[in-house]
């Protein structure tokens, strides 16, 4: 790819050019992913996640142990810092909020920030 033409997309706010090709571990969940989905609670466990987008759970599967990098790709998944995203259809972030509220309040429930003194 060009960069020059990737860098003016990216300032137009296009920024399919700027993804790098599908690989197989974008097209169907690993086996660490599979292991993460079977032990996660019935109630958290997402459905729509692993069927429409088996790459957001092989990423999971890698950053699940570390709370900081886990909490930074949930905030990734969930806001649009780039402003001009599609966005998830609304049983996606369902399942992506209800996936954040387990990990936070049951996986790693100790969080402290600067504001929790």
């Amino acid at each position: 790819m060009n960069t020059q033409s990737g860098n003016k997309a990216a300032a137009q706010g296009d920024y399919s050019m700027l993804r790098r090709p599908q690989e197989k571990e974008d097209l169907e969940l690993s086996a660490e992913a599979r292991a993460l989905l079977a032990s996660t609670e019935e109630a958290a466990r997402p459905k729509e996640i692993p069927a429409l987008f088996p790459r957001i759970v092989n990423h999971m599967a890698k950053l699940w142990k570390t709370p900081r990098q886990m909490d930074r790709y949930f905030e990734d998944l969930l806001t649009d810092a780039r402003g001009n995203r599609k966005g998830f259809p609304l049983g996606i972030l369902m399942e992506l909020s209800t996936l954040k509220d387990y990990y936070q309040g049951k996986v790693f429930p100790t969080r402290r920030d600067v504001w929790d003194s």
